[in-house]
């Protein structure tokens, strides 16, 4: 988040209005903010709701920003599709438009969408140049409000899929075995207090395949990679706007579940296997409820700030997806909104590399291993 401040501002700018709005209407009911809602062992916390006479909750209202309703719509309409469940209340999206003018909205299970999604043209685009990166970026990130965070992953082939590779070439069906034998194998690299989460990072980082995907929260980083390899083909920088709502700590218990699937087998059904799951979630959380563990908590793509105990981690700006399950283990969740792409031209990618070491990021300041800094040291030498 660019700045915190600016946003809590324009939050507290929008209630005030609202408040004021409400108010005006004088339908003598009980109007609160930062309201909290229990639900099962989970609280919901609301920006502005009203209360009638009987103290019953039968209006909710949540405000964006706009950039962040167009950006990330189908993660706002699930949430507010939640909100709806979970009260049995109207929920309204609250935002100022283009116009300057505030907009209350009701949500309506019967709309697909609160805010047209923009249109595949928008979202792709390509440059030629490290300039011409630099300008798109500035666009893309600069004028879409201070209440997103964004993260990026370069590809060198524009082409490929950003999924982890537990989902590619049939691993996922021995995900299981892989989880169990690296810690077999190798006891002294995972002591009995890592959790979970932190053995998938240190399997992720010796490159066995697990449900992680790699980020990061520097674009320069990712636009090495996508420019580093497959000089003939164009490669693209992946641009993620998330809520603030939506990124994780390492101890999350929500990151907690969906890593705890890694140790699950190959046919693991929710329904049916729960009880397994919440026992292996048990072993990082002895605390944890499993009565109130639903389906739809493994079913989600979370991002993760991970510690910052790993060099590689730390010089890469890392943080990391966690995907859960689709429909079955073997397929992945999906992140309800799709990033930005920014292309990168074939014949571009040497150049770009070359002002990019000028800026102190080359393979050896991203991977501090010995060999790395070998082979960078060879290339220096050899052009």
């Amino acid at each position: 988040m660019k700045d915190l401040k600016e946003y809590l501002q324009y939050e507290q700018q929008v209630l005030d209005l609202l408040k004021n709005k409400i108010s005006k209407e004088n339908n003598g009911n009980t109007i609160k903010t930062e309201y909290i809602f229990p639900i099962g062992n989970r609280l919901l916390y609301f920006d502005l709701v009203e209360l009638n006479h009987e103290g019953k909750l039968i209006k909710v209202y949540e405000v964006k920003t706009q950039s962040a309703i167009r950006r990330n719509h189908q993660y706002v309409n699930s949430q507010l599709q939640l909100y709806q469940k979970a009260t049995g209340a109207d929920v309204y999206l609250v935002y100022f438009g283009d116009d300057k003018e505030l907009h209350i909205q009701q949500f309506s299970d019967s709309k697909n969408h609160i805010i047209k999604e923009e249109s595949k043209s928008q979202n792709v685009s390509t440059v030629e140049s490290f300039s011409n990166f630099y300008e798109r970026l500035k666009q893309i990130c600069n004028n879409e409000g201070n209440e997103l965070n964004f993260f990026f992953r370069g590809h060198s082939d524009c082409k490929y899929e950003p999924i982890p590779s537990i989902y590619r070439n049939d691993n996922i069906k021995y995900e299981n075995r892989f989880f169990h034998e690296a810690i077999r194998r190798n006891p002294t690299e995972f002591p009995e207090d890592m959790s979970t989460f932190d053995q998938l990072v240190k399997m992720q980082h010796y490159e066995l395949p697990t449900r992680l995907l790699d980020i990061t929260t520097n674009p320069l980083i990712a636009l090495f990679f996508a420019c580093q390899e497959n000089e003939n083909k164009d490669g693209a920088v992946l641009v993620y706007s998330m809520l603030p709502e939506q990124i994780k700590y390492y101890d999350s218990d929500s990151v907690c579940i969906l890593s705890n699937l890694a140790k699950c087998q190959a046919g693991f059904v929710f329904t049916t296997n729960k009880e397994s799951l919440v026992y292996d979630i048990q072993q990082d959380k002895p605390n944890f409820k499993g009565k109130y563990l639903e389906s739809d908590a493994v079913k989600k793509v979370l991002c993760v700030m991970p510690k910052l105990n790993n060099e590689r981690i730390i010089r890469q700006h890392g943080a990391f997806f966690i995907f859960g399950m689709g429909r079955t283990k073997d397929t992945p969740a999906k992140i309800p909104d799709q990033p930005t792409k920014i292309k990168i031209k074939a014949n571009s990618k040497r150049t770009i590399l070359k002002e990019l070491e000028v800026l102190g990021i080359n393979e050896a300041t991203l991977f501090p291993e010995t060999d790395k800094i070998m082979k960078q040291i060879k290339t220096e030498y050899s052009k």
